[in-house]
């Protein structure tokens, strides 16, 4: 039984990373013996026009499915794009009748049985983090066993229609057991400098530590919340492989904070320390779990930049995020990373209920103050399964929603008119973060060293960041 993990589009807005959920899928069913193939096509969603099976493009992929010959065909499924993979999965299902398909991730993690109505081609979905439950779910395909005995998943009674949701799956709580992601499968695109971003240098690649995240932000949704992390062995053991087999400029480690548990924090950077890689570090933290030491040490080990959830610079926004932060955190954190010499970056969240012209005003008051090396100002788009969205659909404040051919959702707010107004405030206060002089020296020596080794893919990158609206 030969089973076939896809990425078929990308949205390529600032660059673009390995597809590491279907690389873990990858290695881990591999090594359980299932015949397994990869597919990342890199190519971005606004160059494939319409998905029909008359696009060139489409009828390629289809061509490159058939070549392998799957009997599973599995899929991550964001909310952003389930129109185009309910359009895909269509296609897909015409061609390959008795190839069954599975999709995953975030939306079919929260919303199982209504992606299943939405996409009926679609045979199961699988729900949390996913390596596991797609083993034992192919398990069972291959034996003619019952569905109904695989936890984690939604599965269609195709005689009767009718949607069944077994209950919960069992974590993996020992990170070290799950083997690295699968590389090499892809290393063809790493070679042709397919992953990377225009401030982080290309090719790129990305790790994960831990998994999970223990606190509760109102408008953040995670797989799972159950917070476990690799040990400091495990994660250099990796980074070598990748230093020694891809080389690249700069290895971004993606845990929704690095530096939740600072003692294994602080062994990793000693490690990296001793091996003195030639790349870069991007880590991500939350801004009251660092300090001056802390961050002198990341400094020495060749992490350099930060990217920091400052969300706003209004205290009462962060109160209503839950966020468990405050607005001096935030300024003290941007001031101590750029203290220790490395660029400080942070996402900011705007239009979240109760967001109003005052709080905006505070929120660029803060920007002054801080003055962090960049920003990404987010229009919020409320995630299903959020506090947020739950709250904004019960009161009657959310407009659009996800599903099918519907409009991102957003939440009505009584201070501004509409959408329109809103993006045009988030890139209003873009602009004026980015005209400060730290900034422009920063990105102008990243777009002149990433330009001389990829121009074509920088040049693309760079337009599709002006472009993008960003939305949270």
């Amino acid at each position: 039984m030969k089973t076939l993990l896809l990425r078929p589009f990308i949205d390529a807005s600032g660059g673009t990373s390995p597809p590491l959920s279907l690389m873990y899928l990858s290695s881990f069913l591999k090594s359980k013996g299932v015949k397994v193939e990869l597919l990342d096509k890199c190519e971005d969603r606004t160059n494939i026009a319409a998905i029909s099976l008359e696009n060139p493009y489409i009828k390629k992929l289809c061509d490159e499915i058939n070549d392998f010959g799957p009997d599973i065909i599995g899929m991550t499924l964001f909310s952003r794009e389930i129109t185009d993979i309910a359009v895909l999965c269509k296609l897909i299902k015409e061609r390959f009748k008795s190839a069954y398909i599975v999709l995953g991730g975030p939306h079919p993690t929260v919303m199982p049985k209504e992606t299943m109505e939405e996409i009926p081609e679609c045979d199961f979905v699988v729900r949390g983090e996913g390596e596991i439950t797609l083993y034992n779910l192919i398990h069972n395909i291959r034996n003619g066993l019952p569905f109904d005995q695989v936890r984690g998943i939604c599965f269609r009674n195709h005689d009767s229609g009718e949607i069944f949701q077994t209950e919960d799956a069992d974590i993996l709580m020992n990170l070290d057991d799950i083997p690295f992601p699968d590389r090499e499968t892809l290393m063809a695109n790493y070679s042709n400098n397919k992953y990377g971003s225009i401030m982080y240098g290309i090719p790129g690649d990305i790790i994960m530590t831990s998994r999970g995240c223990p606190y509760q932000c109102s408008f953040c949704f995670k797989v799972c919340k159950k917070y476990r992390s690799r040990s400091p062995e495990n994660v250099i053991k990796e980074i070598r492989w990748i230093y020694k087999n891809i080389a690249p400029q700069s290895i971004q480690i993606m845990d929704d904070s690095f530096t939740i548990e600072k003692g294994r924090c602080s062994k990793i950077l000693d490690y990296l320390i001793e091996e003195k890689f030639r790349c870069d570090f991007k880590v991500r933290s939350r801004v009251n779990m660092v300090d001056e030491e802390l961050l002198k040490k990341m400094k020495k080990a060749g992490v350099n930049s930060i990217v920091y959830g400052f969300e706003s610079g209004s205290q009462s926004m962060l109160d209503m995020f839950n966020k468990g932060t405050t607005v001096e955190q935030n300024i003290k954190a941007c001031k101590l990373t750029k203290k220790a010499g490395i660029k400080c970056f942070g996402d900011m969240i705007l239009f979240y209920p109760g967001e109003n012209r005052q709080t905006l005003r505070e929120t660029e008051k803060f920007v002054k103050i801080a003055r962090p090396t960049g920003l990404r100002f987010h229009v919020l788009s409320p995630l299903p399964g959020t506090k947020v969205y739950e709250e904004a659909k019960r009161s009657g404040c959310l407009v659009g929603d996800w599903g099918i051919g519907k409009e991102s959702p957003w939440i009505r707010l009584k201070d501004f008119k509409d959408i329109n107004e809103m993006e045009h405030i988030a890139k209003r206060m873009f602009i004026k973060s980015v005209l400060n002089f730290v900034m422009i020296y920063s990105m102008a020596v990243s777009f002149a060293k990433n330009f001389y080794k990829a121009p074509f893919l920088f040049t693309k990158l760079v337009i599709y960041t002006v472009f993008k609206k960003n939305k949270y």
